[in-house]
């Protein structure tokens, strides 16, 4: 696109910046979770509550993604505005999003904690960096201006080695024990930020408990989440509901981690009939630091869907598949404080099918710290698809931390 070189000389001004922002404010400098600790420390009274938030802006676009149905946004000339409408439908303008997330957490005991999220965004669900679009974001979140609850559970403690936890609105990784992955969620591409094993798991939300248990390295996590458990016509756990159940077995050490998950998922399905979102997953998942500065994590995933198409032709995709990804983080890369990120893996479960491309998707982005609060990241990434153009962008995330 004609914007992605300026957009990636963006980040270079805020490299500059960063050496003269830590000098003006001297040398000790504190880590991202001091700086919050700084103001939002609990007391040792309780009910104690600390609240965060983070907001983050993306400027950019992508190259290769078409809506026949009408039409896309044109290139921009400048940042000055948004050109005209496309008529071949191309969405390949350049996008400027934002999404806010505001975060509570109350201790009643000290050892407790409910939490409760709101959040809103401007991603539209179909647009190439959108929920459900060709390139979707792992910031991405679609609320049209309006500020929705995004999260709402509860945690506490049985004895020392148990922790329940239980809410009507949660992610399925807020349930398990343990994230077998060293590369960042804060990442790119939402398909790279999903263990390897993205069917297992799936960050389903919706209404869910589960329940964790460890002792010294091992960690031990059963939990599910229902989709439907709002809409008082299907319920909570019924057989027209979408479920997902998990088990999760981990280790965990200072050096590695390395998981083994299974996922159970029936998407309301109640005829037998063949559903891409009707399925059983495992999923071998494992992160590995090399020193302070380097991590490798990597994972992969089997899919097995309940009922088969029949037959099994290349129309039919309801079949058998795998995922995977392997995704390296270096710390302090060239200035202390900054990240490098480089993620490869599957772009969707792939299908043993003759003729089909085994599309992958790969990102590289590199954060630039300008201060305590602040982090500015260029990126570039590719999505393959299967016997369509590829899916080419860059953008530019700049994220607030307070």
């Amino acid at each position: 696109m004609k914007l992605f070189s300026r957009l990636l000389l963006i980040p270079a001004v805020f490299g500059l910046m960063a050496p003269m922002a830590v000098e003006a404010g001297g040398g000790d400098h504190k880590g991202h979770h001091d700086h919050h600790d700084s103001h939002m420390k609990m007391g040792d009274s309780y009910p104690s509550t600390m609240f965060m938030g983070k907001t983050t802006f993306v400027l950019g676009g992508v190259d290769g993604v078409s809506d026949s149905g009408m039409g896309g946004m044109g290139g921009m000339g400048g940042m000055g505005g948004m050109g005209g409408i496309s008529s071949s439908g191309d969405k390949d303008g350049t996008v400027f999003h934002y999404d806010t997330k505001l975060m509570f957490m109350t201790s009643f005991t000290g050892q407790d904690m409910l939490k409760t999220a709101v959040r809103i965004g401007n991603f539209g669900m179909m647009e190439p960096f959108g929920m459900m679009g060709e390139a979707r974001l792992d910031t991405a979140f679609s609320s049209s201006d309006s500020l929705e609850l995004h999260k709402a559970y509860y945690q506490f403690p049985v004895g020392d080695d148990i922790q329940v936890t239980f809410g009507p609105k949660l992610r399925q990784d807020d349930l398990l024990g343990a994230w077998p992955s060293a590369y960042p969620g804060d990442g790119v591409l939402f398909v790279l930020n999903q263990a390897g094993a993205n069917d297992t798991y799936s960050k389903k939300m919706g209404a869910g408990a589960g329940i964790t248990w460890s002792h010294e390295k091992l960690v031990a996590s059963a939990l599910f989440v229902s989709e439907d458990a709002s809409n008082s016509s299907i319920g909570f756990l019924t057989d027209d509901g979408k479920d997902h159940i998990t088990t999760q077995l981990a280790w965990v050490d200072e050096k590695f981690t390395l998981a083994a998950a299974y996922t159970q998922a029936d998407n309301g399905n109640t005829d037998n009939s063949p559903d891409v979102n009707d399925y059983s997953s495992f999923g071998v998942s494992g992160s590995y630091k090399f020193g302070d500065d380097y991590s490798l994590s990597a994972g992969m995933g089997w899919k097995n869907p309940d009922n088969e198409d029949n037959p099994d032709t290349a129309m039919n995709k309801v079949e058998n598949g795998n995922t995977w990804s392997v995704g390296f983080l270096w710390n302090d890369a060239f200035v202390e404080g900054n990240k490098f990120g480089f993620g490869i893996g599957s772009a969707e479960t792939h299908r043993d099918d003759s003729g089909y491309d085994d599309p992958l998707a790969w990102e590289v982005f590199y954060d630039f710290k300008v201060n305590d609060s602040v982090i500015v990241t260029p990126a570039v990434f590719v999505i393959e698809k299967d016997g369509k153009e590829d899916v080419n962008g860059a953008l530019v995330k700049t994220t607030f931390e307070f």
